[in-house]
């Protein structure tokens, strides 16, 4: 899971500490970890890409592609977005947490 410019305002502990209420081998539990990340990933450019004009698009994604980790990429989107960009990204990553802690739970129930 590589540092991404966003990642400071994405905490996934609450996610990770109900998979670890379930005593899973090493090999799923990284298989799962993996899955988590992807997902809050795509929720989150979907955000992004869904604020951001069109004509942004490939700026963005060729400056995130190369450097996913660099700071002034949220910068960037809050130079080109007229919403609160942070605060879009982290709802959306809270109602993303949430479905997949209910998910985890309802799988380790029904499991």
């Amino acid at each position: 899971m590589a540092k991404i410019f966003y990642d400071h305002l994405i905490i996934i502990e609450e996610v990770v500490a109900v998979l670890d209420e379930h005593n899973l081998p090493n090999d799923k539990r990284v298989e799962l970890l993996k899955l988590i990340d992807q997902t809050l990933h795509h929720e989150i450019l979907d955000v992004i890409l869904t604020h951001l004009p069109k004509e942004k698009h490939e700026m963005f994604l060729t400056k995130f592609h190369n450097t996913p980790h660099d700071p002034a990429l949220m910068n960037m989107l809050k130079d080109h977005i007229e919403i609160d960009i942070e605060k879009v990204i982290l709802k959306r990553a809270n109602t993303t947490k949430g479905k997949l802690t209910k998910s985890i739970r309802r799988h380790a129930v029904a499991g």
